[in-house]
């Protein structure tokens, strides 16, 4: 059985579902028409870990040269304390609403310290365009 694509051009609306359990995802396609998908929680959240890759090896296709990243300018950070030990939530969030947090055990916190700490301001880092 082959399935015909239907060819997205913009999200236009989502929402949770009542339970929480189920996302609701409406967007308008090429030829005009829209269309919805109702997507699991989990299945929803297996896509979000596997959307930077795609979108990266996307690019990589485009420009096998690897000299483009997909980059999110920052907007804002947090650090919390996780209720349940010792570690810490670091919550990153660009400008315009996109946010992802990171457990950070203590090796982990100690690292990203240290290496925040060891960057020069006056760099010789690789500069990519964005």
């Amino acid at each position: 059985m082959q399935v015909a694509p239907i060819e997205g051009e913009k999200l236009t609306t989502w929402r949770v579902l009542p339970g929480g359990t189920q996302i609701c995802l409406d967007f308008v396609a090429i030829d005009g028409g829209t269309h919805r998908i109702v997507l699991p929680f989990d299945v929803l959240s297996g896509l979000m870990m596997t959307l930077p890759q795609m979108l990266q090896t996307a690019l990589d296709e485009r420009f096998p040269d690897g000299s483009l990243r997909v980059v999110q300018r920052l907007g804002k950070w947090q650090l919390e304390q996780q209720a349940v030990d010792d570690g810490l939530i670091l919550k990153l969030g660009t400008t315009d609403g996109f946010e992802v947090a990171f457990a950070l055990n203590g090796e982990h916190a100690d690292t990203l310290g240290a290496a925040l700490l060891e960057v020069p301001r006056e760099t010789t880092l690789v500069r990519r365009p964005n």
